[in-house]
């Protein structure tokens, strides 16, 4: 698909946003094997009760808790790599508000869903005090309570002097894996102000040193990730010198992160819960609408079940198209094998560009620049593609 064809879909579709954790780099780590590791794991705990299990599982929190969770907190929010990454974000919304302002159809509403698996607040964080219109789901101000209703809303702005009525921009944040800001209160998802707080206070009590380091580090320095082997091996030793209860406190506090965490069954776990099933819900129904799009950027579809309902989606949905950003063309294969495809789908509306094929799909003189120095289809990258297509559109005026 080349930019022509991307600016006619933007005019015209329901806009819909796939974000995965590769779109929060470089700030925050990707998952890696973690999923993995988990999956095992949680095998290896329903056939055995071993305290080994329990001190591996609480390791493998703590990478991901330090890795993906802890470096929202407020005072870490620095460097380069945070700056940079806030700054994709910013650009994102900066573009897409203009481009929803911009499209000529009256009858499409100026809404904008993004659906994101990361538990992170960087979307959040970006958008702060930049005067866009976010709705992250929660309603009220000074006890807010999330509701997927308010995901049905349109927000009008009325001149002051003329009276004049007209909708504004609105991105629609739904993160379906949960968010690390997040808490329950009497069967309710509110916003917890303190959600690092007794974690922390836990990994300190314990020490670092209780958990299994999930990395070597070599003479060079060079850090490799343990085989789940390597890291069982480190619980039996650990099990050696402490008890699996010490463990317990730091594992519920954990545990009360309102999250889906990295598991291959994490639906299994949560499918009956009402707010995840709620935004699978929407996430489905979106891509049913007549004339939709979805652009995917940072995903690698390796979650089963959000891979099964797109590819479903598009096979019934002949009007829907689906638009994969592979960060590298080495990622193609995966991509088709994940989401089930082989060159193309039923409908052929599954379309995966790699920067090569973006650079091949827009080689006259018009669109070349635009792409020519594209290495990786990462955040930054498929930013400057839409706000090469932002400068092309004219406004239009009700």
């Amino acid at each position: 698909m080349n930019i022509k064809e991307l600016t006619y879909y933007i005019q015209s579709a329901n806009i819909n946003f796939l974000i995965g954790s590769g779109a929060s780099r470089p700030y925050l780590a990707t998952l890696g094997s973690i999923e993995k590791l988990l999956t095992r794991l949680n095998d290896d705990m329903t056939s055995h009760f071993e305290p080994k299990y329990k001190i591996a599982e609480a390791s493998i929190y703590k990478a991901f808790y330090d890795s993906v969770i802890a470096p929202n907190r407020l005072y870490h929010k620095s460097g380069d790599d945070y700056s940079e990454t806030k700054k994709n974000y910013q650009n994102y919304l900066i573009t897409w508000n203009s481009l929803l302002n911009k499209r000529h159809s009256r009858i499409l509403k100026k809404q904008l869903n993004t659906f994101t698996t990361n538990i992170d607040l960087m979307i959040e964080d970006a958008a702060n005090g930049m005067g866009i219109e976010l709705n992250d789901g929660f309603r009220g101000s000074i006890n807010p309570i999330y509701d997927e209703a308010n995901f049905m809303k349109s927000i009008m702005q009325t001149s002051i002097h003329f009276q004049h009525t007209s909708e504004i921009p609105v991105f629609n944040l739904l993160k379906i894996h949960g968010s690390i800001n997040w808490s329950g209160y009497n069967n309710h998802i509110v916003h917890e102000r303190f959600w690092s707080y007794y974690v922390d206070e836990e990994i300190k009590k314990m020490g670092d040193d209780r958990f299994v380091n999930l990395f070597n580090i070599g003479s060079d320095g060079r850090k490799t990730e343990k085989t789940y082997e390597q890291i069982i091996e480190g619980a039996e030793e650990l099990e050696l010198l402490y008890e699996a209860s010490e463990y317990d406190a730091f594992i519920t506090e954990y545990k009360k992160f309102i999250i889906v965490n990295p598991t291959k069954r994490k639906f299994a776990e949560t499918v009956l819960d009402y707010h995840f099933y709620e935004l699978m819900r929407l996430y489905s129904n979106a891509l049913e609408k007549e004339n939709s799009v979805l652009f995917v950027v940072g995903f690698s579809f390796a979650d089963e079940h959000i891979a099964t309902l797109t590819r479903r989606s598009a096979e019934n949905n002949p009007t829907l198209k689906v638009i994969i950003f592979a960060y590298c063309d080495e990622e193609e294969e995966s991509f088709k094998k994940n989401i089930g495809i082989d060159s193309t789908c039923v409908n052929n509306n599954i379309l995966i560009i790699t920067p090569t094929k973006i650079k091949e799909l827009n080689v006259d003189e018009e669109y070349k620049n635009a792409v020519s120095d594209i290495e990786h289809l990462d955040m930054n990258a498929v930013n400057k593609i839409f706000e090469y297509i932002n400068k092309t559109i004219h406004a239009s005026y009700e």
